[in-house]
């Protein structure tokens, strides 16, 4: 019974995830490392807060999209389906602000770092138009991420920057069968309240006017759960009613991340940039009810690449920016079975006008490795107002 890409706690569309994407960096193939277009900034390298105008306001939504097969009970056991199921999950994801006083700079944010919905999947059994036998599959949970940072430049083009991060979220699963026969229901719930803490930092060095390039990382950590089981078989035909109550103290210790990134000026109106972020999911382990689960997991290396192309316009007489811009990722997975990556291309688009900047993109993808050809998506809006 081999879930790989979704265990329960894996993080809806890919593991990889790192801070928050909004929709510059989204365009540019996820590319986040060097490019200071927001105070989001503050999630992967907090350094970059320095390169913002002295006052930052962002927000951003987005929309994911996959395609699902194997995971939950769902095409691993009893549950088939004829192919594979998908899910879009909407969600305003982050809220930020930053602010420069002198050579220093600080950030405070909400976000929304992983989301944990699956699809809800049922099976029905009506033979004559009455329900005789009816199973369903339920999961929904997120972790919301509180981050504070400061930063300052040094010498020579040279800034660093540091995060503090506060994790907290839930997951909650449900499983419900049910026989017309005898009146006989089986639930099985389970539910999980996260909380953790966790360091980031980085830093990034202008070699030359063309030329930038970071370093950035995030310690490893562990995403403590509280949780809670409930297990209940009723039968009031047999006169039976079963309940199993259990409580635990789970560990999700996760992974050390580092990247490298590095942005190169042709022209004032043309940059590329790209991102190469290590993940240490060798290290990744579970305790689950007492219990130390099996996940055989890889190291792995995401890569990104974007470029954009600046395009200036009047629109009532003030100057306008409109940004052009497309990228490619290498998103491979953690598992070592299925050996599975995904593939995406983004473009994206904007209008920069005054001090309001309004920017949208989509990322497109599809994953190979696994046999059932998933596919997956993700669109984002973002809006930010600086000073």
């Amino acid at each position: 019974m081999v879930l790989g890409q979704y265990e329960d706690e894996a993080p809806f569309r890919t593991w990889n995830t790192f801070g928050i994407t909004t929709a510059r960096s989204l365009a540019m193939g996820e590319t986040q490392f060097t490019l200071g277009s927001d105070c989001a900034v503050s999630l992967t390298n907090p350094a970059l807060l320095t390169r913002l105008p002295k006052i930052n306001f962002t927000v951003n939504s987005s929309f994911n999209i996959a395609q699902l097969y194997r995971y939950s009970i769902v095409n691993t056991g009893p549950f088939y389906t004829r192919g594979n199921l998908s899910l879009g999950v909407i969600a305003f994801d982050f809220a930020g602000a930053s602010i420069r006083l002198k050579k220093w700079t600080l950030a405070l944010s909400i976000g929304l770092i992983e989301s944990y919905h699956r699809p809800s999947a049922e099976d029905v059994y009506d033979p004559a138009g009455t329900v005789l036998y009816l199973l369903r599959v339920d999961q929904e949970g997120n972790l919301r991420n509180i981050n504070l940072s400061i930063a300052r430049k040094l010498f020579g083009g040279l800034s660093v920057g540091i995060g503090l991060n506060y994790a907290y979220g839930f997951l909650k699963k449900d499983i419900n069968e049910q026989w017309d026969t005898g009146s006989i229901a089986i639930t099985d719930s389970k539910s999980h309240k996260f909380q953790g803490f966790y360091v980031n930092g980085g830093l990034v060095w202008e070699l030359a006017d063309k030329i930038e390039v970071a370093a950035v990382f995030r310690m490893p950590y562990v995403k403590k759960s509280k949780s809670e089981s409930f297990l209940n078989y009723l039968s009031p035909g047999g006169d039976t009613d079963i309940i199993i109550e259990a409580s635990s103290r789970d560990e999700y210790k996760q992974p050390f991340v580092a990247g490298i990134g590095v942005s190169y000026k042709f022209s004032p109106k043309l940059r590329a940039a790209s991102d190469f972020t290590f993940y240490n999911w060798s290290k990744y382990r579970v305790n689950y009810f007492e219990e130390e689960l099996r996940r055989d997991f890889k190291d792995i290396i995401k890569i990104g690449a974007g470029i954009e192309h600046l395009s200036l316009r009047r629109v009532f007489g003030q100057e306008v920016n409109i940004p052009l811009r497309a990228g490619l990722i290498y998103d491979p997975q953690p598992m070592k079975e299925p050996n599975s990556s995904y593939y995406y291309l983004s473009l994206g688009t904007g209008i920069h006008w005054g001090k309001f900047l309004f920017d949208g993109a989509v990322i497109l993808g599809r994953e190979s490795g696994s046999g059932n050809s998933l596919t997956a998506s993700k669109i984002a809006v973002s809006l930010s107002f600086r000073l």
